[in-house]
């Protein structure tokens, strides 16, 4: 490369000077600052390691949240695991007098909840036939209650 001539360098040194010295004085203006504070400017190292930082704080927050959900259901899955195996045991060990017992209790729900639904499927069956004898008689089917 061949050598810069004296006056060239001196002409680059008085330009570089003057931009310098350009940009002390704008970046004292007010207006600047307000420029350099829009969202196209670049961001500066503090916003970026502030935006890292929450993030992270996200990425932790999730990552917590889904450990303990996850052992929140494996533990209730461990627990049922267990009851079934105690309830398991306890009618294994059961003697036979114990077992007609039980049998007998649940004979006893069950014919419970059929008197409550057959008492249920005649209330229906008389609604049933007392909208029919409505038609029948003239009324409008669409004026009784549904």
């Amino acid at each position: 490369m061949p050598p810069t001539p004296p006056a060239v360098r001196a002409a680059a040194k008085s330009a570089a000077a003057s931009n310098v010295a350009i940009t002390r004085a704008t970046a004292r203006s007010p207006l600047s600052r307000a420029a350099s504070t829009s969202s196209s400017s670049p961001l500066t190292p503090g916003q970026i390691a502030q935006q890292k930082q929450k993030t992270k704080r996200i990425i932790y927050t999730l990552g917590f949240a889904a450990v303990i959900i996850t052992g929140t259901i494996y533990g209730a899955g461990l627990k049922t695991q267990q009851e079934w195996k105690a309830t398991k045991q306890k009618l294994q060990e059961a003697t036979v007098d114990d077992k007609v017992a039980m049998l007998e209790v649940q004979k006893h729900d069950l014919l419970r909840q059929k008197g409550e639904i057959e008492a249920k499927l005649g209330e229906l069956r008389a609604r049933m036939r007392a909208n029919a004898a409505k038609v029948e008689a003239g009324g409008d089917e669409s004026s009784g209650p549904r």
